[in-house]
Protein backbone atom coordinates (compact mmCIF):
# COMPACT_ATOMS: atom_id res chain seq x y z
CA UNK A 1 0.00 0.00 0.00
CA UNK A 2 1.51 3.63 -1.09
CA UNK A 3 1.51 6.23 1.14
CA UNK A 4 -1.25 8.31 -0.41
CA UNK A 5 -4.01 5.36 -0.47
CA UNK A 6 -3.09 5.22 3.87
CA UNK A 7 -3.57 8.72 4.18
CA UNK A 8 -6.99 8.24 2.40
CA UNK A 9 -7.87 5.20 4.24
CA UNK A 10 -6.86 6.77 7.57
CA UNK A 11 -8.81 9.91 7.20
CA UNK A 12 -12.16 7.86 6.03
CA UNK A 13 -11.07 5.48 9.17
CA UNK A 14 -10.94 8.60 11.88
CA UNK A 15 -14.45 10.23 9.63
CA UNK A 16 -16.12 6.58 10.58
CA UNK A 17 -16.42 6.54 6.67
CA UNK A 18 -14.22 3.52 5.74
CA UNK A 19 -16.90 0.71 4.08
CA UNK A 20 -16.43 -2.67 4.36
CA UNK A 21 -13.89 -3.18 1.94
CA UNK A 22 -11.98 -0.46 2.85
CA UNK A 23 -11.85 -1.26 6.90
CA UNK A 24 -10.74 -5.04 5.68
CA UNK A 25 -7.93 -3.24 3.65
CA UNK A 26 -6.46 -1.55 6.38
CA UNK A 27 -6.86 -3.88 8.87
CA UNK A 28 -5.14 -6.02 6.76
CA UNK A 29 -1.72 -3.11 6.44
CA UNK A 30 -2.14 -2.88 10.01
CA UNK A 31 -1.63 -6.36 10.97
CA UNK A 32 1.30 -6.84 8.34
CA UNK A 33 3.07 -3.31 9.50
CA UNK A 34 2.56 -4.93 13.46
CA UNK A 35 2.39 -8.82 12.99
CA UNK A 36 0.75 -10.63 15.88
CA UNK A 37 -2.27 -7.98 16.53
CA UNK A 38 -5.62 -9.04 14.91
CA UNK A 39 -6.75 -6.02 12.67
CA UNK A 40 -6.71 -2.52 13.93
CA UNK A 41 -10.15 -2.51 15.52
CA UNK A 42 -9.79 -5.37 18.33
CA UNK A 43 -6.71 -3.79 18.78
CA UNK A 44 -8.11 -0.34 19.50
CA UNK A 45 -11.02 -1.68 21.55
CA UNK A 46 -7.97 -4.10 23.96
CA UNK A 47 -5.95 -1.31 24.07
CA UNK A 48 -5.12 -0.47 27.71
CA UNK A 49 -3.16 2.74 28.35
CA UNK A 50 -4.51 4.77 25.57
CA UNK A 51 -1.84 7.73 26.54
CA UNK A 52 1.14 5.84 26.52
CA UNK A 53 0.51 3.91 24.04
CA UNK A 54 -0.54 6.81 21.72
CA UNK A 55 2.96 8.14 22.15
CA UNK A 56 4.34 5.06 21.51
CA UNK A 57 2.69 4.96 18.00
CA UNK A 58 3.39 8.45 17.28
CA UNK A 59 6.55 7.42 17.67
CA UNK A 60 6.75 4.21 15.35
CA UNK A 61 4.08 5.64 12.65
CA UNK A 62 6.93 8.80 12.31
CA UNK A 63 10.20 5.83 11.99
CA UNK A 64 8.28 3.72 9.76
CA UNK A 65 7.13 6.68 7.62
CA UNK A 66 10.39 8.84 7.72
CA UNK A 67 13.42 5.72 7.22
CA UNK A 68 16.64 7.33 7.91
CA UNK A 69 17.39 6.55 4.72
CA UNK A 70 14.57 9.08 3.23
CA UNK A 71 15.47 11.55 5.27
CA UNK A 72 17.46 13.78 3.46
CA UNK A 73 15.37 13.52 0.17
CA UNK A 74 12.81 16.75 -0.22
CA UNK A 75 9.67 14.70 -1.23
CA UNK A 76 6.53 16.80 0.41
CA UNK A 77 3.95 15.91 2.82
CA UNK A 78 1.93 12.99 4.18
CA UNK A 79 -0.98 12.34 6.91
CA UNK A 80 -0.29 9.75 9.05
CA UNK A 81 -2.35 8.79 11.83
CA UNK A 82 -1.34 8.02 15.75
CA UNK A 83 -4.42 6.24 17.20
CA UNK A 84 -5.07 4.57 20.84
CA UNK A 85 -7.80 3.73 22.77
CA UNK A 86 -8.41 7.85 22.81
CA UNK A 87 -7.93 7.98 19.02
CA UNK A 88 -5.61 10.72 18.16
CA UNK A 89 -6.54 12.39 15.44
CA UNK A 90 -4.20 11.80 12.29
CA UNK A 91 -1.14 14.17 11.55
CA UNK A 92 0.57 15.83 8.42
CA UNK A 93 3.81 14.66 8.30
CA UNK A 94 6.22 16.51 6.46
CA UNK A 95 9.90 15.65 5.51
CA UNK A 96 12.82 17.46 6.13
CA UNK A 97 14.72 19.04 3.64
CA UNK A 98 17.84 19.42 5.55
CA UNK A 99 20.18 16.52 7.59
CA UNK A 100 19.02 15.06 10.66
CA UNK A 101 18.68 17.40 13.78
CA UNK A 102 18.05 16.41 17.63
CA UNK A 103 14.20 16.54 17.99
CA UNK A 104 12.39 18.80 20.50
CA UNK A 105 12.79 16.15 23.18
CA UNK A 106 16.27 15.26 22.77
CA UNK A 107 17.46 19.10 22.68
CA UNK A 108 15.89 19.31 26.38
CA UNK A 109 17.39 16.32 27.76
CA UNK A 110 20.48 17.92 27.01
CA UNK A 111 19.72 20.93 28.66
CA UNK A 112 17.42 20.18 31.40
CA UNK A 113 15.12 17.82 32.85
CA UNK A 114 12.03 16.83 30.39
CA UNK A 115 9.21 19.31 31.12
CA UNK A 116 5.87 17.80 29.88
CA UNK A 117 3.05 20.41 28.54
CA UNK A 118 -0.11 19.03 28.98
CA UNK A 119 -3.09 20.07 26.66
CA UNK A 120 -6.18 22.43 27.84
CA UNK A 121 -9.07 20.87 29.86
CA UNK A 122 -12.52 21.59 30.79
CA UNK A 123 -12.78 24.60 32.96
CA UNK A 124 -13.94 27.86 33.63
CA UNK A 125 -15.04 30.42 35.90
CA UNK A 126 -18.73 31.71 36.29
CA UNK A 127 -19.22 35.10 37.84
CA UNK A 128 -22.62 35.65 39.64
CA UNK A 129 -24.36 38.75 39.48
CA UNK A 130 -23.09 39.93 42.90
CA UNK A 131 -19.50 39.52 42.34
CA UNK A 132 -19.13 36.14 43.64
CA UNK A 133 -16.97 33.30 41.35
CA UNK A 134 -17.46 29.95 41.47
CA UNK A 135 -14.32 27.06 39.85
CA UNK A 136 -15.46 25.35 37.16
CA UNK A 137 -14.69 22.02 35.96
CA UNK A 138 -15.21 18.41 35.55
CA UNK A 139 -15.95 17.38 38.99
CA UNK A 140 -18.24 18.80 41.59
CA UNK A 141 -21.97 19.36 42.76
CA UNK A 142 -24.82 19.08 39.93
CA UNK A 143 -26.23 22.18 41.51
CA UNK A 144 -24.27 25.24 41.51
CA UNK A 145 -26.50 28.17 42.12
CA UNK A 146 -29.67 29.87 41.72
CA UNK A 147 -30.11 33.89 40.51
CA UNK A 148 -33.44 35.41 39.78
CA UNK A 149 -35.26 32.26 40.34
CA UNK A 150 -33.24 30.46 37.68
CA UNK A 151 -31.29 27.12 38.88
CA UNK A 152 -27.56 26.56 37.59
CA UNK A 153 -26.56 22.80 36.77
CA UNK A 154 -23.98 21.17 35.85
CA UNK A 155 -25.23 18.72 32.24
CA UNK A 156 -22.18 16.91 31.90
CA UNK A 157 -18.73 17.10 32.31
CA UNK A 158 -17.60 20.64 30.54
CA UNK A 159 -20.90 22.15 30.81
CA UNK A 160 -23.58 23.97 32.54
CA UNK A 161 -27.29 24.66 31.97
CA UNK A 162 -29.55 27.81 32.82
CA UNK A 163 -33.08 26.29 34.01
CA UNK A 164 -35.52 28.88 34.56
CA UNK A 165 -38.01 27.60 37.27
CA UNK A 166 -40.69 30.38 36.52
CA UNK A 167 -41.26 32.44 33.34
CA UNK A 168 -39.86 35.74 33.71
CA UNK A 169 -41.92 39.12 33.17
CA UNK A 170 -40.80 41.69 30.50
CA UNK A 171 -40.31 44.39 32.63
CA UNK A 172 -37.88 42.57 35.10
CA UNK A 173 -35.01 43.55 35.11
CA UNK A 174 -32.06 42.06 33.35
CA UNK A 175 -29.59 39.74 36.20
CA UNK A 176 -26.24 39.23 34.50
CA UNK A 177 -23.81 36.09 34.67
CA UNK A 178 -20.26 35.68 33.00
CA UNK A 179 -18.69 32.81 32.08
CA UNK A 180 -15.00 33.09 31.58
CA UNK A 181 -12.26 30.48 30.28
CA UNK A 182 -8.83 30.45 31.02
CA UNK A 183 -5.94 29.99 28.31
CA UNK A 184 -5.78 26.55 28.30
CA UNK A 185 -9.26 26.27 29.14
CA UNK A 186 -12.91 25.12 27.31
CA UNK A 187 -16.53 24.94 28.43
CA UNK A 188 -20.18 24.63 26.93
CA UNK A 189 -22.97 26.94 28.35
CA UNK A 190 -26.88 26.22 27.46
CA UNK A 191 -28.49 29.43 28.22
CA UNK A 192 -32.14 30.18 29.60
CA UNK A 193 -33.72 30.11 25.99
CA UNK A 194 -31.66 26.76 24.73
CA UNK A 195 -29.14 28.30 22.97
CA UNK A 196 -25.83 26.08 23.52
CA UNK A 197 -22.70 28.27 23.58
CA UNK A 198 -19.21 26.69 23.34
CA UNK A 199 -16.03 28.70 24.99
CA UNK A 200 -12.91 28.12 23.50
CA UNK A 201 -9.53 28.85 25.29
CA UNK A 202 -9.08 32.61 26.99
CA UNK A 203 -12.73 33.46 25.72
CA UNK A 204 -15.92 34.98 27.69
CA UNK A 205 -19.53 35.57 27.39
CA UNK A 206 -21.56 37.80 29.32
CA UNK A 207 -25.53 36.88 29.50
CA UNK A 208 -29.08 37.93 31.20
CA UNK A 209 -29.85 35.06 33.40
CA UNK A 210 -32.97 34.83 31.70
CA UNK A 211 -33.52 36.86 28.84
CA UNK A 212 -36.28 39.72 29.26
CA UNK A 213 -37.59 42.07 26.54
CA UNK A 214 -37.40 42.42 22.87
CA UNK A 215 -33.82 41.10 22.27
CA UNK A 216 -31.80 38.28 23.77
CA UNK A 217 -28.60 39.76 23.27
CA UNK A 218 -25.05 38.18 24.82
CA UNK A 219 -21.37 40.00 24.41
CA UNK A 220 -18.42 37.89 23.86
CA UNK A 221 -14.61 37.97 23.65
CA UNK A 222 -12.38 35.24 22.53
CA UNK A 223 -14.12 32.55 20.51
CA UNK A 224 -17.23 30.87 20.40
CA UNK A 225 -19.20 28.39 18.78
CA UNK A 226 -23.39 29.69 19.09
CA UNK A 227 -26.05 27.20 18.00
CA UNK A 228 -29.01 29.83 18.20
CA UNK A 229 -32.92 28.62 19.51
CA UNK A 230 -34.27 31.11 17.00
CA UNK A 231 -37.51 33.01 18.34
CA UNK A 232 -37.96 35.61 15.33
CA UNK A 233 -40.37 37.63 17.98
CA UNK A 234 -36.95 38.37 20.41
CA UNK A 235 -34.07 38.12 17.86
CA UNK A 236 -30.56 36.71 19.44
CA UNK A 237 -27.50 39.44 18.93
CA UNK A 238 -24.14 39.07 20.06
CA UNK A 239 -21.64 42.25 20.13
CA UNK A 240 -17.75 41.25 19.67
CA UNK A 241 -15.48 43.78 19.59
CA UNK A 242 -17.58 46.59 18.22
CA UNK A 243 -19.61 44.74 16.24
CA UNK A 244 -22.94 43.05 16.11
CA UNK A 245 -23.78 39.60 14.97
CA UNK A 246 -27.58 38.94 14.26
CA UNK A 247 -29.06 35.16 14.03
CA UNK A 248 -31.74 34.06 11.76
CA UNK A 249 -32.02 30.84 12.86
CA UNK A 250 -28.07 30.06 13.15
CA UNK A 251 -25.19 27.56 14.24
CA UNK A 252 -22.41 30.04 13.79
CA UNK A 253 -18.79 30.63 14.96
CA UNK A 254 -17.31 33.87 16.23
CA UNK A 255 -13.21 34.54 16.69
CA UNK A 256 -13.00 38.08 18.49
CA UNK A 257 -9.65 37.60 20.65
CA UNK A 258 -8.29 41.23 21.66
CA UNK A 259 -4.51 40.25 20.56
CA UNK A 260 -5.86 39.76 17.11
CA UNK A 261 -6.86 42.69 14.79
CA UNK A 262 -9.50 40.81 12.74
CA UNK A 263 -13.09 40.11 13.91
CA UNK A 264 -13.91 36.63 12.11
CA UNK A 265 -17.62 35.30 11.78
CA UNK A 266 -17.87 32.28 9.97
CA UNK A 267 -21.86 30.88 9.48
CA UNK A 268 -22.33 26.90 9.83
CA UNK A 269 -25.79 26.87 9.13
CA UNK A 270 -29.14 29.06 8.78
CA UNK A 271 -28.89 33.04 8.10
CA UNK A 272 -26.85 35.61 9.80
CA UNK A 273 -26.20 39.55 9.72
CA UNK A 274 -23.40 41.41 11.48
CA UNK A 275 -23.56 44.93 11.74
CA UNK A 276 -20.44 46.96 11.94
CA UNK A 277 -20.21 50.96 11.51
CA UNK A 278 -23.61 51.05 10.37
CA UNK A 279 -22.90 48.27 7.32
CA UNK A 280 -24.53 45.03 7.13
CA UNK A 281 -23.50 42.08 5.37
CA UNK A 282 -25.84 38.99 5.48
CA UNK A 283 -23.81 35.22 5.62
CA UNK A 284 -25.22 32.19 3.52
CA UNK A 285 -23.86 29.37 5.20
CA UNK A 286 -20.20 28.73 3.93
CA UNK A 287 -19.49 32.45 4.04
CA UNK A 288 -17.51 34.35 6.77
CA UNK A 289 -17.22 38.09 7.79
CA UNK A 290 -13.93 39.47 8.15
CA UNK A 291 -14.33 42.98 10.01
CA UNK A 292 -11.05 45.39 10.84
CA UNK A 293 -11.06 48.28 9.79
CA UNK A 294 -13.51 47.82 7.28
CA UNK A 295 -16.02 44.82 6.47
CA UNK A 296 -15.67 41.90 3.86
CA UNK A 297 -17.15 39.02 3.06
CA UNK A 298 -14.94 35.87 2.90
CA UNK A 299 -16.38 33.43 0.17
CA UNK A 300 -13.74 31.00 0.12
CA UNK A 301 -13.52 30.17 3.90
CA UNK A 302 -12.44 26.19 5.18
CA UNK A 303 -15.11 25.26 7.53
CA UNK A 304 -13.58 22.67 9.15
CA UNK A 305 -10.28 25.17 10.08
CA UNK A 306 -12.35 27.40 11.37
CA UNK A 307 -14.64 25.13 13.76
CA UNK A 308 -11.79 22.25 14.41
CA UNK A 309 -11.01 23.43 17.83
CA UNK A 310 -14.56 22.55 18.81
CA UNK A 311 -14.00 19.24 17.32
CA UNK A 312 -11.22 18.66 19.09
CA UNK A 313 -8.61 19.55 16.84
CA UNK A 314 -6.02 22.33 15.28
CA UNK A 315 -5.94 22.16 11.71
CA UNK A 316 -3.52 24.28 10.12
CA UNK A 317 -3.10 24.94 6.45
CA UNK A 318 -0.76 26.98 5.31
CA UNK A 319 -0.74 28.91 8.18
CA UNK A 320 1.73 31.33 9.37
CA UNK A 321 4.34 29.71 12.37
CA UNK A 322 3.46 32.95 14.42
CA UNK A 323 -0.31 32.04 14.05
CA UNK A 324 -0.12 28.65 14.95
CA UNK A 325 1.69 29.36 17.98
CA UNK A 326 -0.75 31.51 19.05
CA UNK A 327 -3.30 29.02 18.74
CA UNK A 328 -1.45 26.71 21.05
CA UNK A 329 -0.31 29.15 23.32
CA UNK A 330 -3.77 29.58 24.86
CA UNK A 331 -4.53 26.09 24.47
CA UNK A 332 -1.56 24.90 25.98
CA UNK A 333 -1.03 27.77 28.07
CA UNK A 334 2.81 28.83 27.37
CA UNK A 335 4.90 31.89 26.20
CA UNK A 336 5.91 31.93 23.30
CA UNK A 337 9.47 34.02 22.16
CA UNK A 338 11.36 34.02 18.55
CA UNK A 339 14.70 34.27 17.53
CA UNK A 340 14.44 35.61 13.84
CA UNK A 341 11.83 36.41 11.66
CA UNK A 342 9.28 33.73 10.89
CA UNK A 343 7.03 35.83 8.89
CA UNK A 344 7.77 33.70 5.81
CA UNK A 345 6.73 30.22 7.11
CA UNK A 346 3.78 28.54 6.52
CA UNK A 347 2.90 25.44 7.93
CA UNK A 348 0.06 22.58 7.27
CA UNK A 349 -1.08 19.65 9.30
CA UNK A 350 -3.82 18.38 11.89
CA UNK A 351 -3.52 17.38 14.96
CA UNK A 352 -5.56 16.33 18.23
CA UNK A 353 -5.88 18.77 20.79
CA UNK A 354 -5.44 16.15 23.71
CA UNK A 355 -1.89 15.50 22.25
CA UNK A 356 1.25 16.71 24.42
CA UNK A 357 2.36 19.70 22.78
CA UNK A 358 6.09 18.30 22.37
CA UNK A 359 4.58 15.61 19.85
CA UNK A 360 2.82 18.34 17.80
CA UNK A 361 6.10 20.51 17.83
CA UNK A 362 8.26 17.36 16.70
CA UNK A 363 5.88 16.84 13.94
CA UNK A 364 6.43 20.46 12.45
CA UNK A 365 10.07 20.75 13.08
CA UNK A 366 10.40 17.90 10.41
CA UNK A 367 9.51 20.52 7.71
CA UNK A 368 13.00 21.66 8.11
CA UNK A 369 11.75 25.05 8.22
CA UNK A 370 11.28 25.99 11.86
CA UNK A 371 13.05 24.82 14.90
CA UNK A 372 11.90 24.93 18.71
CA UNK A 373 12.98 24.98 22.35
CA UNK A 374 11.57 24.44 25.71
CA UNK A 375 12.46 26.01 28.36
CA UNK A 376 9.63 25.34 31.59
CA UNK A 377 6.28 26.84 30.31
CA UNK A 378 8.06 29.11 27.05
CA UNK A 379 9.01 27.89 23.69
CA UNK A 380 11.36 29.42 21.70
CA UNK A 381 10.71 29.66 17.97
CA UNK A 382 13.46 29.83 15.14
CA UNK A 383 13.06 29.67 11.73
CA UNK A 384 15.82 27.27 9.94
Amino acid sequence: MNEDRLKYLLERYLANECTPAEQEELNEWFHTWNPGIGGMQSWLQDAGNGEALSNELYTDFKNRLLPPAKRNRRVGWYGVAAAAAVLVAFVILFYPKHQPRQSVAQRDAQQQPANTIRPGSNKAVLTLADGSQIALSDSGHVHIATQSNTEIRRLQPGSIRYHSMQGPANDQRPVYNTLTTPRGGKYSLTLADGTVVTLDAASSITYPVVFTGKERRVEITGQAYIEVVHNAARPFRVSAKGQLIEDVGTAFNVKAYTDEQAVKTTLIDGALRVVKDNRSLVLKPGQQVIVTHNIRLNNHVNIQEEIAWKNGEFRFERVNVKGIMQQLARWYNIEVSYKNDVDHIYLSGVFSRKEEMRNILEVLETTGKVAFQLVDNKVIVSAE
